[in-house]
């Protein structure tokens, strides 16, 4: 089955644009981590970034859109608006400095300077305890598809002076795996800085580089890792390829998979994205028949195959409050024992704070949404809770609030 999109005259590979995106996310790590450790900047690397945003540029039509093959015909447009942002964020910064970067951004997002010192007077304790930030909040605005979703440097510099200084024990939080891509290949803060907490807390990458993931049960592990061969062989083919660049992509979490079918700006035919769904139905079907161990849900978007909890408190549900125990567990925390500070967005962010706000009320929280339905929900779930529209804003505070 071939899914045609609209085609420009000179459109970019995929495989051109997957290769650009990875180094660019390589450059911002080298950046990040020489500037956190008092080292020059290697050489390069600003204009590394430049020559990334230009050529991204130059590819993309007059609606904003990159057009990209995939194979034969297969064309997929994307919006690239944030990353081309974010590029510009980081060469301003590695070349003329942070007071010419939070001007930048003052004139970019309206009430910048406003909403930064009002999270500074509202959040900015001396020092916590947990300090969670969840990557999706604070690396990949609204409607920004995951896998292009890198840190760039100069959030990973505010964020990562700031946790050295005010955070006992930093964590990095997403959904999304540890790798695959996942959340150690996007993230840019040193890996000596924070704890990387991937799969909802499931699978661990700690200061010291040791690795390690809850353990599953055999039955469930093996069915799983048979839904995923299934999954990757279908996503490997041409006509298929474009769904792990929408959205949330392909993501092989530990105890649920989940892959995109469509994302907010409408990049998919519909009848593909329906197709697709269709097909995770089939290969479930074929490797769990009586949905036993996995069930399927489908939100419009996103496609989860998760497990079925064999009964109440098992631990088999793949949710923050799951994940937020086990996490605890391997690190040792004591979660009732705060200050903590958490930074989170989105209804996943809600999730998640509810599940620490079980654990102890002394907790604050910088919640990232542009709306105003899920700030309120955020402050009756955490009183001490300051709303920002964006990421750009969170990574402002902890620029403002780090020595």
């Amino acid at each position: 089955m071939k899914h045609r999109f609209p085609v420009r005259a000179a459109p970019l590979p995929l495989e051109d644009f997957s290769a650009l995106t990875r180094e660019t996310a390589e450059l911002r790590r080298l950046a990040a981590g020489a500037i956190l450790a008092g080292r020059p900047v290697p050489p390069g690397i600003a204009a590394g970034l430049g020559r990334a945003r230009d050529i991204l540029e130059d590819a993309v039509e007059r609606d904003g859109r990159l057009v990209l093959t995939l194979g034969d015909d297969q064309r997929l447009r994307l919006e690239l608006g944030e990353e081309l942002a974010q590029l510009e964020n980081d060469v301003i910064y590695l070349e003329e400095g942070r007071e010419a970067l939070l001007k930048h951004l003052a004139k970019r997002h309206h009430g910048f300077r406003d909403a930064v010192r009002r999270a500074l007077r509202e959040l900015a304790p001396p020092s916590v305890n947990l300090l969670l930030c969840q990557a999706g909040a604070l690396l990949r605005a609204p409607g920004q598809r995951r896998v292009t979703a890198a840190q760039p440097a100069w959030n990973a510099v505010a964020l990562g002076r700031f946790a050295a200084a005010r955070a006992k024990r930093p964590v990095l939080w997403s959904a999304a795996p540890l790798s695959g891509p996942g959340l150690a290949e996007l993230c840019a803060v040193p890996r000596q800085g924070f704890t990387l907490a991937g799969s909802l807390g499931r699978q661990l990458l700690d200061t010291q580089g040791r690795e390690s993931a809850w353990p599953m049960p055999l039955r469930q592990a093996s069915l799983l890792e048979a839904i995923n061969a299934r999954l990757a062989m279908l996503l490997a083919d041409p006509d298929w390829r474009a769904f792990a660049y929408v959205g949330s992509g392909l993501q092989f979490r530990r105890g649920e998979t989940v892959v995109a079918r469509q994302d907010s700006r409408e990049s998919v035919d519909e009848d593909a994205s329906l197709a697709l769904l269709e097909h995770v139905h089939d290969i479930v079907d074929a490797v769990d028949p009586e949905r036993e161990y996995f069930r399927v849900k489908d939100d419009g978007r996103d496609v989860a195959v998760s497990p079925t909890a064999r009964e109440a408190g098992d631990g088999q549900e793949f949710t923050p409050a799951e994940g937020l125990r086990a996490l605890a567990d391997a690190l040792g925390l004591d979660l009732g024992q705060g200050p903590h500070l958490a930074c989170c967005g989105g209804t996943p962010g809600l999730e998640l704070l509810e599940a620490l706000a079980a654990h102890t009320d002394d907790l604050r929280c910088l919640f990232v949404t542009d709306r105003e339905e899920l700030g309120a929900k955020a402050r009756e779930l955490c009183p001490r809770t300051t709303v920002v529209a964006h990421p750009d804003i969170a990574a402002a505070v902890f620029s403002a609030a780090a020595p």
